[in-house]
């Protein structure tokens, strides 16, 4: 069965930092509150979120300023760098083909289904760049992103000013395309079967003009990126959960929507977990109380609240039905890992 697919939210790089200093903060929030999107994502970008979920993010930016190529906008400004030790780990290769070689074998930490491939033609080398949710109608947008991002790399071994020999983009021609043409500085071709940077073999070789971090490793990245995205449907649910509690807003027909499923289909996938919506969201409510009471500064009132409780009693009781103690007991709970999901027990 297919899982929805995922990627870090570290891709989202500069877009939310764009679309502040464009459209300002209550557009910027209202884009968020949309697609389901905490407002801490302007800095914070970790974890991973639905692929549907980042292109409905872009698709409102792009209608929210008019731009219709928002892509070729933000293109220029994201990069690697921004997406914290899988960034580092990529540039801190020694030569240009190492990197993008890195960036082959770290992809997985990034997204759940994209992948990167070379393709070689005499002289000319090709990278290309692999993206689910091809139909989607934001999917330019994406394309240019991942470009600019991919010229990152190339960049940081060749220079800022660097272009390619050619792009092939798998999409139809755009009634702008002079427009892309000149933002990546190369000819363009248009509904090709693959999204590529196409460039002279022998630049594989070249040394890195920037210096890196210093030592990055895979573990380095893992370690980071939790050892990946989730990798199976309740625990993709549940990772939108904990998106939707920090908007107050546990919902059903919001997680549905967030993965581009009916509520039918989408409870039908929760039952061959063996789940139900509420076992599932009472699970992550719970966590989280759990973790907010050990961090040993607020009050069960002030959690209750964070949780979305009108009154902290009722938050005691589902705390006590949940756990077996009070909230004010919860140092008798120790967190354990069991086939790679969270559980509780009582402490003897």
């Amino acid at each position: 069965m297919n899982i929805p697919p995922i990627i870090s939210a570290k891709s989202l790089g500069a877009m939310p930092q764009f679309a502040l200093e464009h459209l300002g903060t209550r557009a910027l929030d209202r884009a968020l509150e949309r697609v389901g999107l905490p407002h801490r994502f302007i800095q914070a970008r970790d974890g991973y979120i639905p692929k549907h979920m980042l292109a409905e993010f872009i698709d409102e930016l792009s209608k929210a300023t008019g731009e219709q190529s928002i892509g070729l906008c933000w293109a220029p400004y994201l990069t690697v760098e921004d997406y914290g030790a899988w960034g580092a780990y990529v540039l801190s290769a020694p030569d240009l083909g190492e990197a993008l070689k890195r960036a082959q074998r770290v992809m997985p930490f990034h997204s759940s289904s994209d992948h990167t491939s070379f393709d070689f033609d005499g002289d000319l080398a090709s990278y290309s760049y692999h993206f689910m949710l091809t139909q989607h109608c934001a999917y330019p947008n994406i394309a240019y992103s991942a470009l600019g991002v991919v010229l990152s790399i190339f960049r940081h071994y060749l220079g800022s000013d660097w272009c390619p020999t050619r792009i092939h983009c798998d999409f139809a021609r755009p009634s702008n395309a002079d427009d892309a043409e000149a933002a990546f500085g190369c000819q363009i071709s248009w509904n090709t079967q693959r999204l590529a940077i196409l460039f002279p073999r022998e630049f594989l070789s070249s040394r890195r003009l920037i210096e890196g971090s210093g030592f990055v490793t895979v573990e380095d990245v893992a370690r980071e990126r939790m050892s990946g995205p989730p990798n199976n449907f309740s625990d993709i649910v549940a990772a939108l959960l904990r998106l939707q509690l920090e908007t107050d807003k546990i919902s059903v027909d919001n997680a549905a929507r967030a993965l581009d499923m009916g509520i039918r289909t989408f409870q039908r996938r929760l039952r061959d977990d063996n789940l139900s919506f509420r076992e599932l969201s009472n699970h992550v409510v719970m966590g989280r109380a759990l973790e907010l009471l050990r961090l040993g500064t607020l009050s069960v009132g002030m959690i209750a609240t964070e949780l979305g409780y009108n009154d902290p009693n009722n938050f005691s009781r589902a705390f006590r039905d949940w756990y077996g103690v009070k909230p004010t007991e919860h140092t008798a709970i120790k967190q354990v890992h069991q086939c790679g999901k969270q559980s509780w027990h009582l402490c003897n």
